[in-house]
């Protein structure tokens, strides 16, 4: 028996409760005791649990289920959109957006255009947070919601984000590697791909992914055991192993996975030095693999 995801066995508990919120007193009433008030209360506070926890449990609602961080694969059919007046940004702040913008737009994050500065002020501002390069792409991905019929599309040339918070069959996988192949430019050339996938521990989800390919005409095996639900780690710098000297994969790592990007040499740690980010920073940027030695 499968063992249920993390957000759904988060829940389990507090719809248990609200079971026996509601069953201890009907089961009183049944034998005969009279319920008082606290036992009424009881009842109606279970089964407002009841049905709150179990419609999560269901899937509904999904709050702002047109701001989805994950891309395509969770777009909904209906978007959803900020109504009233926006959040406001310090004029500090919106600087400091600006100065990412352009930091990361100097160093061809963007493709083919940057975006607007001025679109990501609002996602910028209910955020929160310190701006830094998260906050950036973020924000761009969700600026449709403040923005009714924007498009990130045209600054999104040299960016995936690869989702850790998605299931991962053989076919995402596959489009994981064709995204890499896309972001290369012509520089990779991946041919006779297959993706096969085992179960390895079905109580814990843990699954073995393989793929087999070549690139550039040379033979790459792939093998990874890992959460289903997270995509091998090891992927990324199998492939960016195959780049040449000239670009190379970058990638800053957010709390919902991982944006890729090609980069030449010296970009990350221009980008780094200029936003002041370090290991010890909420993001950073790395190369995916080390520099080639040159002894």
């Amino acid at each position: 028996m499968k063992r249920p995801d993390p957000e759904t066995a988060a829940l389990l508990l507090p719809f248990a409760f609200s079971i026996l919120f509601v069953a201890i007193p009907l089961a009183m009433t049944m034998a005969g005791v009279r319920l008082v008030w606290i036992g009424w209360l009881s009842i109606a506070f279970g089964a407002v649990g009841i049905v709150a926890v179990g419609a999560q449990l269901l899937g509904y609602p999904k709050q702002r289920t047109g701001r989805s961080r994950s891309g395509k694969s969770r777009a909904p059919e209906k978007r959803v959109h900020h109504k009233g007046p926006p959040p406001e940004l310090s004029a500090n702040k919106q600087a400091q957006v600006r100065r990412a913008v352009k930091v990361m737009a100097q160093a061809g994050v963007f493709a083919p255009t940057p975006p607007d500065p001025a679109l990501l002020y609002a996602g910028a501002a209910e955020m929160d947070w310190s701006i830094q390069p998260d906050v950036i792409l973020l924000t761009l991905l969700e600026a449709e919601y403040y923005h009714p019929g924007f498009d990130p599309a045209p600054h999104l040339g040299n960016l995936v984000l690869h989702d850790i918070q998605v299931e991962t069959p053989a076919e995402v996988i596959e489009a994981m590697i064709r995204d890499l192949e896309r972001l290369s430019a012509g520089a990779l050339v991946v041919a006779g791909l297959q993706v096969t996938q085992e179960n390895v521990d079905a109580d814990a989800r843990t699954v073995r992914t393989s793929a087999t390919m070549t690139i550039n005409g040379a033979l790459l095996t792939f093998t990874e055991e890992h959460h289903f639900k997270y995509f091998p780690t090891g992927l990324h710098p199998a492939i960016a192993e195959h780049m040449p000297p000239d670009r190379r994969f970058a990638a800053l790592w957010v709390d919902q996975g991982a944006f890729v990007t090609v980069l030449a040499p010296g970009a990350v740690e221009t980008m780094n030095a200029a936003l002041k980010l370090t290991p010890n920073s909420r993001c950073h940027w790395d190369w995916i693999v080390d520099a080639p030695s040159t002894a």
